[in-house]
């Protein structure tokens, strides 16, 4: 995560055309982090011994988070985009909803629903899908993994598609590549709960909005010295 934004917002290929290379590197490696977020996200709605709490933690610090996430992204205070905190948010709240609601039907629309809310979020509709796709198979690892790797496949079609139509630079396209990075680290993964401290409880949600704040600093240190 903190590789992926430190490309984006430190070293655009506009402003550093020699430093291309690292950006798509970085940005590669960069693509690992959402799904993994997103894939423990289901485990962690699976062992949980609060939802509720669960929740509280997602939606406290996507409010909390969007200060410094909206520094770092639109150098100003803004609502207009939320950071992934609201999308973790929203896409637990669906699973809550898929749980307790039997009429198939009614399901699908609130899948749908929460999918269309994610767009003003970050990772959009691709957020809930993913955390969609890693629930309903979670008692099947292979089609979890094919699942995830067929939406990844679909993902980086799309861009090669775009780079060659012209509606993406190859810098800006390629890196969707490492949509398949992920995998590495979900495989090997036994679906058994993690030792429950402080430091696995909490160090993510620290984590994510502080990073923005290093980032603003490192950012407007920059600025002074220019």
């Amino acid at each position: 995560m903190l590789i992926d934004h430190t490309a984006v917002l430190l070293l655009p290929p506009e402003k550093y055309p020699t430093l291309t290379i690292l950006y798509v590197i970085m940005r590669t490696i960069g693509r690992i982090a959402a799904p993994v977020m997103f894939y423990f996200l289901v485990e962690g709605y699976i062992h949980t011994s609060s939802r509720m709490k669960y929740i509280i933690r997602l939606l406290s610090f996507g409010i909390f988070s969007q200060v410094p996430y909206s520094l770092v992204r639109y150098r100003e205070m803004s609502w207009d985009n939320l950071n992934v905190m609201f999308t973790l948010f929203m896409s637990f709240v669906m699973m809550v909803i898929v749980d307790k609601v039997e009429n198939k039907v009614l399901r699908r629309i609130v899948v749908a629903t929460i999918m269309f809310l994610t767009v003003f979020s970050d990772w959009g509709v691709m957020g809930p899908f993913m955390v969609w796709l890693f629930y309903i198979y979670h008692e099947d690892r292979k089609k979890q993994l094919i699942s995830y790797i067929s939406l990844s496949l679909a993902q980086i079609l799309m861009s090669i598609f775009m780079m060659i139509s012209g509606a993406l630079v190859w810098y800006e396209s390629i890196w969707q590549i490492g949509m398949i990075l992920p995998v590495i680290l979900i495989y090997p993964y036994n679906g058994e709960a993690g030792r429950k401290n402080i430091i696995n409880k909490w160090s993510f949600y620290l984590f994510y909005p502080l990073h923005f704040v290093f980032l603003w600093l490192v950012m407007h240190n920059n600025e002074s010295l220019l």
